[in-house]
């Protein structure tokens, strides 16, 4: 019998429907959807709206997967995802409109424009040397996008760029570019520039614009996609067993769910990590397109200060990048969002491996050690502090997907393809925008579309939520 959870008017928001979409076999009558982060919950909301019904089955005690917004001191900050990027055009904007949500305009290119360049010893660099080496790490990026078609799609960044700053000649300057460049590059993968294809530069995508961020963070969107879902957390799958019939789901504690279909959306780590068993066994083009892709870290630290002693009138600044500091070069400002004195530390690839070996009071040890070589006086004590683990937690082994010199857009289409009544989504199945929140949103839009083909694709949400 079709689930009736809404109570309350509902508003419908239509969905396009993606192109021909391989069929899956069976009437679908029961869905399970494993995983509330964007993926599921947006599947969830749009089936269950067509009047199928749904059971969604999150491991964690909350929704929003790889996304989390938390409170930090008296602010609402994002531990996880944090940006809409390329809004225009991008189905969350289109969401958070629909919610009536806030957002803020908050761009990543006008951000490091506007970071202060501070040497291994803590000084920072005069504003023509600043200058110099922002606008040719800006050009050379440029070209990357440009001209990244033009390479073997196996070739790395790192090669590349050893190769692309042999052109300059003064070695200062070449190291400092090097610098500026594989920092943003690896942060926005997540992953050490060796193991970053060039074949990720090549995409296009028909979104634009100044990237923004949700006022209050992107759990009203999350908020207001859940409302209504029969959501039940804690509960960890073990097993997943697919037969003629259907598929039954085991949690760690032995709980079971029977579905017609299963729609699986965690993330691409916990498929490495093999944490979930399954009968019949994955093809075998699945496993060796889980091991090919990519899976990065990505980690933040998040302090709130009484004051942002890090800039003033006569030197602002959104950020920091401390040259070659082995854990915490990258800091960013995101008092804009907060409305509080905030610094966030992007620490990705090789830096968030070493940071997971270090205990919370070590770790902020050393942050406030890096800000106090930078900042001159007494370093103020933080209000508030968050450390993120999205490497050590069991549900998501890491960050977001990126393509491997050894992978292909090929492996992400092997991945997301259906295995009989079970389905795949989450950023890791997008071939278009994997990496991204909306890639992970869109990819359960187009599963709910696979199991309705022929009905109209809508999510709802509750009238004045």
């Amino acid at each position: 019998m079709p689930a009736q959870p809404f109570t309350t008017p509902r508003r419908r928001l239509p969905v396009a429907r993606p192109a021909a979409l391989e069929a899956v076999p069976g009437a679908v009558t029961r869905v399970l959807v494993v995983g509330a982060g964007f993926a599921g919950l947006a599947a969830a909301n749009a089936l269950i709206t067509a009047g199928i019904e749904v059971q969604v089955l999150e491991a964690r005690p909350r929704i929003g997967g790889r996304t989390h917004t938390l409170a930090l001191g008296n602010a609402q900050v994002d531990a996880g995802g944090s940006w809409i990027h390329d809004p225009e055009g991008n189905p969350l904007s289109e969401l958070a409109q629909f919610m009536a949500l806030d957002t803020l305009e908050f761009s990543i290119a006008e951000m490091i424009a506007g970071l202060a360049l501070v040497d291994p010893h803590g000084q920072p660099l005069a504003p023509a040397q600043r200058a110099q080496i922002l606008e040719l790490a800006d050009s050379i990026e440029s070209e990357l996008m440009d001209s990244a078609i033009e390479y073997p799609p196996q070739l790395s960044l790192e090669q590349w760029l050893h190769q692309r700053l042999q052109d300059i000649v003064d070695p200062e300057l070449r190291d400092w570019v090097r610098f500026v460049i594989s920092t943003g590059l690896q942060a926005d993968l997540a992953a050490p520039a060796r193991d970053i294809a060039l074949l990720n530069y090549s995409l296009e995508c028909d979104y634009q614009g100044t990237d923004r961020c949700i006022r209050g963070g992107y759990q009203h969107l999350l908020q207001g996609l859940a409302k209504g879902l029969p959501i039940s957390t804690d509960w960890p799958v073990a097993k997943i067993t697919q037969d003629a019939d259907g598929v039954t789901l085991e949690s760690r504690d032995g709980r079971v769910e029977r579905g017609s279909h299963l729609l699986l959306s965690v993330p691409l780590g916990v498929l490495k990590a093999g944490s979930i068993e399954f009968s019949p066994t994955l093809p075998t083009d699945k496993t060796a397109a889980i091991q090919r892709l990519g899976f990065g870290a990505f980690e933040k630290l998040l302090l709130s200060f009484e004051q942002p002693f890090w800039a003033s009138e006569q030197a602002p600044c959104s950020g920091l990048l401390i040259k070659d500091h082995p854990l915490f070069p990258y800091w960013i400002d995101l008092s804009p969002l907060t409305g509080t004195p905030t610094l966030a530390a992007h620490i990705c690839g090789p830096s968030a491996l070493e940071l997971a070996k270090l205990d919370d009071n070590a770790a902020l040890a050393l942050a406030l050690e890096a800000l106090a070589t930078v900042c001159p006086g007494t370093l103020p004590a933080p209000k508030a502090v968050h450390r993120t683990r999205w490497l050590n937690d069991p549900y998501s082994r890491g960050a977001y997907l990126h393509l491997t010199p050894e992978a292909s857009l090929e492996d992400i289409a092997r991945l997301a393809a259906p295995w009989g009544r079970v389905l795949l989504a989450g950023e890791a199945t997008s071939r278009e925008r994997y990496g991204y929140v909306d890639g992970a949103y869109c990819s359960g839009l187009r599963e709910a579309a696979r199991l309705l083909p022929g009905i109209d694709l809508a999510v709802s949400i509750a009238a004045g939520s």
